[in-house]
This record gives structure tokens, C-alpha cells and sequence, in this order.
């Protein structure tokens, strides 16, 4: 069994931005120290409940600080962003981490969060879906085109290519049985918080319904 921590970047108290990126990594540190196979670190705007808008940029930074840890997105919200650019950030972070990052991926939750980038959450997965097919062709390391609702992609090839072939390990957050299935289908870990509900609904649902879609390996 391994075990990671969940750096959210919060401030309980008023604590400077400088304070609060310092601590994080520290913990970052110590994580490796005691153990601990990876750190994830989520993505927020625009409130104190997390400091972290940018959880690449950080992981990066982490990684040059660590030397065993796996450095981990929870998540990077999809519809906030372009796809392109996501895949641009993955593989230059898994590069430079040397091959230790898994790549956590999520629709995202936060209605505040959405309406100050000109967003609506319930639009969220259309673009959830084309961005997550544009993110993995992104990585087949050769010249691809993408003609759907929201994305229209010309001939198009991405540098640089992850180190970790054919992409790094990519989990995907699932708080329900739909949400699962939808991420086994693709061949993609789980993140969930659901605890004992989600345990329930996997425990409760045939047994090949799980195992189908997942072909590749699991982390």
C-alpha cells in the first residue's frame, strides 16, 4: 500500500501567500522523508479556501526540490482552460520531474469559480469531454486534426512529448457510478472523495463492469 498527502494550499489564518507556498513545500519535503509516494495539489480561484491556481506550476517546482516524491495534479480544472495548453504544461512538467507525475483531471465544481472566467459549470461537459480526447491525442507523438462542437483543431503537432510514454498516469475524479464507468472506459484511474458511497457502488456493481474498460496498466 502507498500513501500521498493533498496539499489544498488553504490559509486558516491570515498567513502571507509567501508563508503558505513555503509550508507547502516543506510538506512537500517532509512527505518524501517519511515515505510517502506522492503529494497532489489542487487547483482553486479567487478565495482563501486555496491559494493555488496554478498546481503545475507548483508541482514543477516541488519536483526540483524532491528526488524520489511523484508530484500530482488534484486536479487541474479541464473547462478552465484550453486542452492544448494543458497538454503543453503536462509534458513539460513530466519532463522535468524526470517521469514522476501523475495527472489528475476534473470537471471542476465551484459555480464562483466558472462565472468569473465567463463560464457556466452545467456547460462544463462538453468541453469536459472534448478536452480530455484532445488532451490524449495530444500525446500520440504525431500531427493530429480535432472537429467537434466547442474545439475545432486544425493539423496540428504538440511539443514537447511527456517522458512517461505513452502519457503519464492519468486519474480522473468520480464521485458516482456513471462517473466511474466513464473514467474505467477510457483506461483511467479514480480519484474520489465519495468514501464509502463510491466503495459501495463498486462492490454492488458486476464485476466485468469495471475491468472492461481498463486495458493498461494501474498506479
Amino acid at each position: 500500500m502507498d500513501f500521498g498527502t493533498f496539499l489544498l494550499m488553504q490559509s486558516p489564518s491570515a498567513r502571507s501567500s509567501q508563508e503558505i507556498y513555503s509550508r507547502g513545500v516543506e510538506m512537500a519535503q517532509a512527505a518524501e522523508t517519511l515515505g510517502f509516494r506522492n503529494v497532489w495539489l489542487a487547483e482553486h480561484h479567487f478565495s482563501t479556501y486555496g491559494y493555488l491556481s496554478r498546481p503545475a506550476q507548483l508541482a514543477t517546482y516541488i519536483a526540483a526540490k524532491t528526488t524520489r516524491l511523484r508530484v500530482g495534479t488534484a486536479v487541474i480544472v479541464v473547462p478552465l482552460h484550453h486542452p492544448l495548453v494543458i497538454a503543453e504544461e503536462i509534458a513539460t512538467l513530466d519532463l522535468l520531474s524526470g517521469g514522476r507525475l501523475d495527472v489528475g483531471l476534473g470537471r471542476g465544481y465551484q459555480h464562483y469559480e466558472f462565472e468569473r472566467f465567463g463560464l457556466e459549470l452545467e456547460s462544463g461537459r462538453q468541453r469536459w469531454d472534448e478536452s480530455v480526447d484532445i488532451i490524449v491525442k495530444s500525446f500520440e507523438g504525431r500531427p493530429f486534426s480535432y472537429d467537434g462542437k466547442l474545439f475545432k483543431i486544425p493539423e496540428t503537432a504538440v511539443f514537447p512529448q511527456p517522458f512517461q510514454k505513452p502519457h503519464p498516469p492519468i486519474w480522473i475524479t468520480a464521485q458516482s457510478p456513471d462517473s466511474l464507468d466513464a473514467a474505467v472506459r477510457r483506461g483511467f484511474n479514480v480519484l474520489s472523495s465519495g468514501g464509502c458511497s463510491i466503495a459501495s457502488s463498486v462492490r454492488s456493481s458486476p464485476r466485468g463492469r469495471f475491468r472492461s474498460g481498463c486495458s493498461g496498466p494501474s498506479t
